[in-house]
């Protein structure tokens, strides 16, 4: 079994991505890395080449002017996906890790279900960390949020809007489905909403699916009133080993009982602690709609330091 690994990434430095960290994520995991530099002026690309794995291949590449703009993350993930050889292909962005103690486990989901030709991909659970590493967010869709970042490569998968998720074009046709996938168990950390506010600024001002022009502004504060702090909790666990030092340094800490946070719930944030709280005590039910067929069941995790 040959498993590619798969990512993409442009001015990752200025963005404040851990993508170097996610690359080296999943090196032990795969035989092959593939990985989609844009045309960066900060270093990206020498980032990724100081990481000196014998696995790593670069391609690389001038973003076209794809429209719609965020549409351009699908067209870049495509370009590496071809490139893939493997049974599997493993796929990080260049703000999502995988946990160490998860590797095995992801290993021997592929393993048995190589020759399974009902099982096409494998489901995580996204854990999206807000502000810094001690928060995260504990609502729908930044959690009980499903996303395939590991399938077989048939003919005809290509990943699709944002690169978010992947649809098979059977034998290359006009209409895409679905994948057919089974849940790992697994989170997916992803980092993207912690970063500082320099990086966030500049994040608003030129990432295609975060355009906001250029007079987006985002500051310490920001943190503090961008989401309500009912939606916010404490993070109990621990993080992937290769995260540790960019955790060391992180220069912000939220403090949860600090006054500044905003308490004054939206209507859609009431709706998504409600509906959080059913997914928490009782599942995602089968019927919540997502880009994926389910095969079985959702694995049940224990949820109890997620109040």
């Amino acid at each position: 079994m040959l498993i590619s690994g798969l990512s993409f990434i442009r001015n990752g430095i200025a963005l404040g991505y851990p993508f170097v960290e996610a690359i080296r994520s999943i090196l032990p995991l795969v035989d092959e890395m593939v990985v989609v530099v844009g045309e960066s002026h900060d270093g990206s690309r020498e980032a990724v080449e100081a990481i000196g794995d014998p696995k790593i291949r670069i391609i690389d590449s001038v973003w076209p002017p794809v429209t719609p703009k965020a549409s351009v993350l699908a067209q870049q993930t495509n370009l590496g996906l071809l490139s893939c050889r493997g049974d599997w292909i493993v796929y990080v962005q260049g703000n999502e890790l995988f946990h160490e103690r998860d590797l095995p486990r992801l290993r021997a989901l592929m393993t048995e279900h190589l020759d399974n030709p009902k099982v096409e991909g494998l489901l995580i659970e996204r854990l999206v960390f807000y502000g810094d590493y001690r928060h995260f967010i504990r609502t729908y869709p930044d959690r009980f949020k499903y996303v395939v970042r590991a399938f077989k490569p048939w003919n005809g998968v290509y990943a699709i809007t944002s690169a978010m998720t992947f649809s098979v074009f059977e034998n290359y046709g006009e209409r895409g489905r679905a994948l057919r996938c089974i849940d790992s168990g697994v989170d997916m950390f992803r980092y993207g909403k912690l970063l500082t506010p320099e990086a966030m600024t500049w994040k608003l001002r030129n990432a295609p699916h975060k355009l906001r022009g250029d007079d987006a502004r985002f500051d310490a504060q920001s943190y503090y009133q961008w989401i309500a702090r009912d939606c916010i909790r404490p993070y109990r666990g621990d993080h992937p080993a290769v995260m540790q030092e960019r955790i060391a340094r992180h220069p912000i800490t939220l403090d949860y009982d600090d006054p500044r946070w905003r308490t004054h719930l939206t209507g859609k944030e009431r709706r998504r602690l409600l509906e959080s709280a059913f997914y928490r005590r009782f599942g995602l039910p089968r019927w919540r709609p997502g880009r994926y067929t389910l095969v079985g069941d959702f694995v049940r995790k224990d949820r109890s330091a997620e109040v």
